[in-house]
C-alpha cells in the first residue's frame, strides 16, 4: 500500500471511530442526565429548593447549585420567549397561549409539576419537556 492508500485508511479508519463515538445529542437524542428531562427536573428542583428555603443537595456544592438554577431559569424562560418571537415577529402558530405575564419563578414551577406528572417523559429533550408543560399550563381554545 502506497503512501497514498495508508493515509486514506487512516482517515477511514478515524472516521468510523468517530462516528461510533458520537455523542447522543448527534444522533439526536439528548445525553442523559445534561439536557434531558432529569436533568432539567434537577435544575428546577434546585430553583425551587432555594426560593423556598427548602433542604439543598448535599451531593452537589454551592457552585453546581447555583449553575443548576441559573440553567432552569434560563431554559424556561428562552423557550418562552422563543415562542413568543416565533408567533409575534415571524407569524408562527401559537403552541400555547398564556393570557398573563408570568415570572420566571412561575414558569420553573409549572415545568418542575409536568415532569413530576410525567416522569415516563423524563428522557425526552429538557426544551421539548419545558414546551409541553407551557401548552399543558396555557391550552389555546
Amino acid at each position: 500500500m502506497g503512501r497514498t492508500g495508508g493515509v486514506l485508511a487512516v482517515v477511514a479508519a478515524g472516521a468510523l471511530l468517530l462516528l461510533a463515538a458520537a455523542p447522543a445529542a448527534a444522533q439526536g437524542r439528548p445525553i442523559a442526565n445534561v439536557n434531558d428531562g432529569n436533568a432539567l427536573a434537577r435544575e428546577c428542583g434546585a430553583a425551587i429548593n432555594q426560593a423556598d428555603g427548602g433542604p439543598v443537595d448535599p451531593e452537589r456544592d454551592e457552585m453546581e447549585r447555583g449553575s443548576d438554577m441559573g440553567q432552569c431559569l434560563g431554559l424556561v424562560t428562552g423557550v418562552w420567549h422563543t415562542h413568543m418571537i416565533m408567533v409575534d415577529d415571524f407569524g408562527g402558530r401559537e403552541a400555547f397561549c398564556a393570557t398573563e405575564v408570568i415570572s420566571a419563578g412561575r414558569m420553573a414551577r409549572i415545568v418542575d409539576a409536568y415532569l413530576k406528572d410525567n416522569p415516563g417523559e423524563l428522557a425526552l429533550w429538557d426544551t421539548v419537556l419545558i414546551m409541553r408543560a407551557f401548552v399543558d399550563a396555557f391550552p389555546c381554545r
